[in-house]
């Protein structure tokens, strides 16, 4: 017989499986042994994030955008309702005769008083204008102006409660300016202070009319 490494006889090892580990010491050689699961060790009272206990939230903080938006809603609401009417008062001038005066404090460009009348389109207004001559007592209380490219008119010529029609001219000292705003499709002649307003302080605006025929019938235009 030939010579030869002595016969070793060979056996299959069980595939490994999942979660097992073969191990080949001791008498258990190539038998399988449930590998121990991982314990979590509790975490660190000093390893909790604040989202632990509190929910993430967003910025509360509001864009430009919505603060104008909001700001224009504030205003249309004030110009619906005709609230800021109680703010102004009317006194009386030797020279002036009605005025308007703010019983409230101003900042610059708030929203101070609508000059409330009939809108009309130009074409209506001269003709409305043209009968007002006609009477002397009548005074001037149409006040035209251009918006989107087209021309308009408020006649606040009407006796009414609304103070804005009251308010006097000054091409030298105005504390007020004009602004047209849209409010549900609608146009509204709105005065906002072009600087702060102090309770007391009367309230002016300069008119605009600079036409030689206009400033020929009322010369105080251009003084005042």
């Amino acid at each position: 017989m030939a010579r030869g490494c002595p016969f070793t006889k060979k056996t299959k090892r069980a595939p490994k499986k999942r979660g097992t580990s073969i191990t080949g010491d001791g008498e258990n050689n190539g038998v399988p042994k449930i590998a121990p699961k991982k314990i979590r060790k509790p975490r660190d009272e000093n390893q909790w994030k604040i989202t632990d206990f509190y929910e993430v939230r967003k910025s509360g903080r509001k864009t430009e955008k919505q603060l104008q938006e909001e700001a224009q809603k504030a205003v249309a609401q004030k110009v619906l309702k005709g609230s800021n009417e109680e703010l102004l008062e009317v006194f009386h001038d030797a020279d002036k005769g009605r005025c308007i005066c703010s019983t409230v404090h101003f900042q610059k460009d708030e929203f101070v008083i609508e000059y409330k009348g009939e809108m009309m389109e130009y074409a209506e207004a001269k003709k409305a204008e043209d009968r007002y001559k006609e009477n002397p007592t009548i005074g001037s209380y149409m006040y035209f102006f251009e918006h989107k490219g087209k021309r308009w008119c408020v006649d606040a010529t009407k006796e009414t409660i609304f103070k804005g029609r009251l308010i006097n001219h000054s091409i030298r000292k105005p504390n007020l300016k004009t602004k047209v705003i849209d409010i549900n499709g609608a146009h509204h002649l709105i005065l906002i202070a072009t600087r702060e307003i102090t309770p007391g302080e009367e309230l002016l605006y300069d008119y605009g009319d600079r036409s030689s025929e206009v400033v020929a019938e009322n010369p105080w235009l251009r003084d005042s």
